[in-house]
């Protein structure tokens, strides 16, 4: 009795209620302004406990956050971009005013000296918010060449709105044990894992109309609003075409098949943290080893051909990181793991490819094909997938020669193609995220884009190296080793602008800078900082 009533607590309570009432809605039972008055539960809850139990509720609830259904008319606006500004102010004011007011003062009074000083100053004790400030800015440039300003301005709020999680999770998050997060959102990786092999249940049960009719117009349209239900239900990334065959290519909660392996592979780091924590323990070890291997048959099973591809980039540092001894051995073994069952499961899905799915077969010997042939487009240039991207690329190349300096302005890239700016709701990009940024905000948006990810790397290297704990070693490590596959993928699509996949990149790369940040904002090196001044 008493083991039961720990896991009764308000955080589960509110988690619980938030799964019963999507599901409800969803399958119809209940109507949904339901999802309003689940809003309401969720932002008393964010705005009146404590920041601990705040992000852990939202990292739980990624997968599961919904458009609220505001008017008929208007009814795309996410629970979680309230909820994450809210609890930005919350933050800043209760916490962190007079900190930034201070940082601010410390700037002032070393352009006394001279301005040049006062930038190196501040790229000196805060890297990665100078260079954050200095993207916001040219973006904020880049608008005078965009062609709708509107679209251009609603890019850069849902980026800001996206970056709050970031700086709000880099101050609380070291103020939370690693595992504890770790736990939490392997939470969100579960749902997300068990909705992805349900779809696949379903593709074998259900015929492909009335699949693509659930998930679009009942599924999306609750967690993304009827907009986006009606772009999907004729424009989709859900399955793969082969020789008058069609399979489902996994994509979860998640609005297409390329975030959702994004997602997954963020998910897999804290996973990870877990099991190297519980290698010891058998019990737990086992769980936690069979909930990796589903994840990594689940990225498989998404189909998306540049993840597979993008698996050589993590595996050429792994290699370069295991021969000159850069990792400790403890750490290495354990790394290796997820690897390895992704070199295992990718044949194993063949079966699964080349099945009977939606009650449509054609020739038994061409849908044996399936996963073969798909495997091989990924370096067939004749392939319509493959010709598409590489037209798109050589447009924006183009593009970035004639816009060099504000490229065509933030969230109007779809001018690139001579399409109409409103076609970014539909997920017009270059399908590549360096040519999209470059073509977008020029040349210098694209520099600092690259400096950001060199500080990202640099920092997540410098935790390995330096005198840190064990599990804060290893977390970096793994998370160095999937950023490096992630940014290999995202030279084939910008899958990461997805808000489920920012969110996502937020807390990661909060928890990872939560890791120094205690050291960076210490009250003895402020004062050292105003001693230098």
């Amino acid at each position: 009795m008493e083991s039961i009533k720990k896991y009764i607590t308000s955080l589960n309570l509110v988690f619980f209620v938030e799964v019963l009432v999507v599901i409800l809605t969803i399958s119809g039972i209940l109507p949904r302004e339901a999802l309003l008055f689940l809003f309401g539960i969720l932002l008393f809850f964010v705005l009146f406990s404590s920041y601990e139990e705040s992000i852990l509720l939202i990292v739980r609830s990624i997968p599961l956050f919904t458009a609220l259904p505001i008017t008929e008319t208007f009814d795309s606006l996410n629970t979680w971009r309230i909820i994450v500004f809210l609890l930005f102010l919350k933050w800043f004011f209760n916490d962190n005013f007079f900190l930034f007011f201070d940082a601010i003062f410390t700037i002032l009074k070393k352009t006394k000296s001279s301005f040049i000083d006062a930038l190196k100053f501040s790229y000196q004790k805060w890297k990665i918010e100078s260079l954050i400030f200095l993207l916001f800015l040219i973006s904020l440039f880049s608008l005078f060449k965009a062609d709708d300003l509107i679209i251009g301005v609603k890019r850069i709020i849902y980026f800001i709105n996206l970056g709050m999680l970031f700086f709000v999770i880099r101050s609380v998050a070291k103020n939370i044990e690693l595992l504890k997060i770790a736990k939490n959102i392997v939470i969100s990786g579960i749902i997300v894992v068990a909705i992805g092999f349900f779809q696949l249940y379903l593709a074998y049960v259900m015929p492909i109309n009335d699949f693509s009719e659930l998930w679009a117009l009942k599924v999306n349209e609750a967690l993304y609003g009827t907009a986006w239900s009606e772009i999907v239900i004729s424009k989709n990334t859900w399955f793969a075409y082969y020789n008058d065959t069609i399979h489902l290519r996994m994509f979860s909660s998640f609005p297409d098949t390329h975030s959702f392996p994004l997602y997954l592979l963020m998910i897999s780091a804290f996973s990870m943290v877990i099991l190297f924590k519980r290698k010891g323990e058998k019990k737990s070890y086992t769980y936690i080893f069979l909930f990796i291997l589903l994840t990594f048959f689940a990225i498989i099973l998404s189909g998306t051909r540049g993840i597979w591809a993008s698996f050589i980039f993590p595996i050429i540092f792994l290699i370069f990181i295991i021969w000159k001894k850069y990792f400790p051995i403890n750490i290495v073994k354990i790394i290796l793991i997820p690897f390895m069952a992704f070199l295992i499961l990718l044949p194993l899905s063949s079966p699964i490819f080349s099945s009977k799915q939606f009650n449509i077969l054609s020739q038994e010997n061409k849908s044996s094909r399936a996963f073969t042939e798909r495997f091989k487009s990924i370096i067939d240039i004749e392939e319509k997938s493959n010709k598409g991207r590489i037209y798109i690329w050589m447009e924006s190349i183009k593009s970035i020669y004639k816009n060099p300096i504000l490229g065509v302005g933030i969230g109007n890239y779809p001018v690139v193609l001579k399409e109409d700016a409103s076609a970014i709701k539909a997920g017009s990009s270059a399908h590549n995220i360096y040519l999209h940024m470059a073509a977008e905000l020029g040349i210098f948006g694209f520099l600092v884009f690259i400096f950001i990810i060199y500080e990202i790397l640099k920092r997540s290297l410098y935790i390995v190296k330096e005198n840190f704990d064990e599990i804060s070693k290893f977390f970096s490590a793994i998370t160095f080793l999937f950023l490096i596959w992630i940014l290999g993928y995202l030279m084939t699509d910008v899958a990461i602008f997805d808000e489920r996949a920012f969110l996502m990149l937020m807390i990661l790369l909060g928890v990872l800078f939560s890791i120094t940040s205690q050291r960076e904002t210490s009250p003895l090196e402020r004062k050292k900082i105003r001693t230098d001044i």
